[in-house]
């Protein structure tokens, strides 16, 4: 079950990927507004160092489909050195905004996270990624989650809000 991210009310917020991604496409005006209310300190919102991996590499394969069409993938698969020179510098400036943010938090995956990672998914059938992002949730004490990803409201302690 989810809620709207333009209800959240509380402290803390834990950011999953695509919510950043979203905000670095210009995909939608409400993360707009969400990501000022954490700019102008309404609320601390964190995310882990998994978000920024993931992240590039989406971004990697966004620009790689806007610029070529096709399977991104493909091209990525058929030129790596190619494709890394002409877009990993747009990678990494929109990285180092999104880490600029005020009031927003990067956690580091600790080798103690996998004890959550393995209890995850065998408990609630999350990816292991997301096993890994509910480890740092747990870690911090954090239980709201922005995503976009409906396979956390298989966790009953996560309140989701979503777009």
């Amino acid at each position: 079950m989810s809620a709207r991210l333009d209800d959240f009310t509380g402290r803390a917020i834990y950011l999953d990927t695509m919510m950043p991604y979203m905000l670095l496409r210009a995909v939608d005006e409400d993360i707009k507004r969400f990501f000022l209310r954490i700019e102008q300190g309404d609320f601390l919102a964190y995310t882990s160092i998994l978000t920024f991996d993931e992240l590039a590499y989406r971004l990697l394969l966004a620009f790689i489909k806007d610029r070529y069409g096709g399977s991104p993938l493909d091209r990525l698969r058929r030129d790596e050195n190619g494709m890394m020179a002409e877009f990993s510098g747009m990678v990494a400036d929109l990285l180092h905004r999104l880490r600029d943010v005020p009031h927003l938090i990067v956690l580091d995956v600790l080798s103690s996270d996998l004890e959550t990672l393995n209890e995850a998914m065998v408990r609630y059938r999350l990816r292991p990624r997301d096993a890994l992002h509910l480890a740092a949730m747990e870690r911090i004490g954090c239980f709201d989650l922005a995503s976009t990803d409906a396979h956390f409201d298989v966790v009953p302690h996560i309140r989701r809000f979503t777009l």
